[in-house]
Parts: structure tokens; sequence; C-alpha cells
């Protein structure tokens, strides 16, 4: 109860400025993915706080751009102190501090997951709508669909017809109603996980992958340590006989809605041109 009514008189305490106004001046993330996109669309000094992943290059593709902002770990007492006018968040992470931020009457919009190309764009202008950016919305999703249609035109004839993978951590594997099986079909590639039956993220047994057979495998590039303890199916002797192609791809690239998505196409081109 006295945390509660703490909150609730922070709240009070918001600048009426910031009520009244019609664009957000002081807006607060709370997850990885809302915090690039914001970085991206809006000026720093509208931004109050990001998730403390944001700063973390294993998370963020925007690590270097976060530095100097100031973070927060998604609870509800240290947001409503920032004075927040919109919290942003995802639909899948920080569900409870959400439903208090809302409670206190303070603007909560949270972001889904994309699951395709086009969803991606979608996710795109629904922030850039959000935080009164439009402009710099339309103009990011212009450019990262020319990039990855760009790209599709060079790789589909070099891979159609081709199987794949997408792999991480402890063989779990990309199946359908994923971006990772989107990207593949995108490219003309047969996503054996999808074919296997597999929806969403979900483990691949070795012996479903071994008599797959896919020509390429993908997965983001590990230490030795972790390929010991979370890519055992990339060591197994089996696999190593079927020889697929290995290509390395980040997770965060799929992991949240961004531009950062040609950047995956781009990087397949460039370690194709490489020496096999």
């Amino acid at each position: 109860m006295k945390r509660l009514f703490s909150l609730l008189l922070a709240l009070t305490l918001i600048p009426a400025a910031y009520a009244q106004s019609s664009i957000s001046q002081r807006i607060v993330s709370m997850n990885v993915c809302t915090d690039q996109l914001l970085l991206l669309l809006v000026e720093p000094a509208r931004i109050a706080a990001l998730s403390h992943f944001a700063a973390d290059p294993a998370w963020s593709s925007l690590a270097a751009q976060a530095a100097g902002i100031p973070v927060n770990r998604g609870q509800p007492d240290e947001v409503v102190a920032l004075e927040p006018d919109l919290v942003l968040t995802s639909a899948f992470s920080g569900t409870f501090a959400a439903r208090v931020l809302e409670r206190l009457q303070l603007r909560v919009e949270r972001l889904g997951f994309a699951a395709s190309r086009e969803e991606v764009y979608h996710q795109i202008a629904q922030m850039a709508a959000w935080t009164d950016s439009n402009s710099a919305g339309q103009q990011m999703i212009i450019a990262t669909r020319a990039r990855i249609d760009a790209s599709v035109q060079q790789l589909q004839p070099r891979l159609a017809g081709n199987s794949a993978l997408f792999l991480s951590s402890n063989g779990i594997a990309f199946g359908s109603s994923t971006l990772q099986d989107d990207f593949l079909r995108s490219l003309g590639l047969r996503n054996v996980a999808a074919e296997a039956g597999l929806s969403g993220p979900a483990p691949l047994s070795l012996e479903l992958l071994l008599q797959a057979a896919p020509d390429f495998i993908i997965s983001e590039a590990r230490g030795e340590l972790d390929s010991q303890l979370a890519h055992p199916f990339l060591l197994h002797a089996a696999l190593q006989q079927l020889n697929p192609r290995r290509l390395n791809l980040p997770d965060r690239w799929f992991d949240c809605a961004g531009p950062w998505l040609a950047d995956a196409y781009v990087s397949i081109a460039t370690q194709l041109d490489a020496a096999p």
C-alpha cells in the first residue's frame, strides 16, 4: 500500500505542460525493441530513459547511440519518477508494470512482434505515429524496403530452390509464422523447420535436422564456450559429414522490427561472395 501511495504521489507531480502538450516530450522506453526505434525516430532531448538493454551491444544494434541516455529496469516506481508523457514497451514483456502505469493514467503503448517484412514496416509506422515522427518513419520504411528489395532481386537467382534453417541456442529452430521464415522464403529458400511442421520458435531434434540435410544453416556466431554449452548440434559428427554451408547472422536483427533487417540480406550476399 505504501509503494502504491508513493506512485500516486509521484504521478501528481508530473508537470502540467507535459500533460497538455500534443507532442510527447518525455518518452520512456522499457523494451530493447522500442529503445532502438525510438533512438532512430526522435531527437535525444525527447527521450527520458531507455531500457537497461539499450546500451548493451549483445542486445541492441544501436548500443553506441544509446550511450549517455538514462536507463530504467522497467519498475513502475522508477518510470513514474521519470515523469513521462509516453511509455513504450513490448506486448510480451513488462506486462505487470505496464498495467500499473495505465492504472496511474499514464499513456502506455505496446509494440507487438513482427513475423514478416510487412509487419516490420507496419511497426516502424506504428512507432512513428506514437512518437509524432511520421515523416522520419516513412523515410525509414522507404529506405529499408528499397534495400531489402534490391538484395532479394540479387540473391534469389543464387539461392532459390535450396534448403535452409535458422538455428539458435539449445537447438531452437524457427518454423512458420516467424520473421526468419519470411526471410528465407523471400530468398526462394525452403525452410526445413517449417517443412518439419514447426510453428514459431521451437526445438528441432538432431534426427530431424540430419534427415532434412539443409544446404545452409544460419546462426549467430558464437565463442568456443557458447558452442560447447548452447550449440552442440553444430559440433555433432553426423552434421559435420553433411557439411552444410554455415552463414552467420546476429539474432538481434530478427528479434526486433527495424531497418537492421536489411543488414541481414546484405550480410548474406557478402558471405556468399566470400570464398566457400
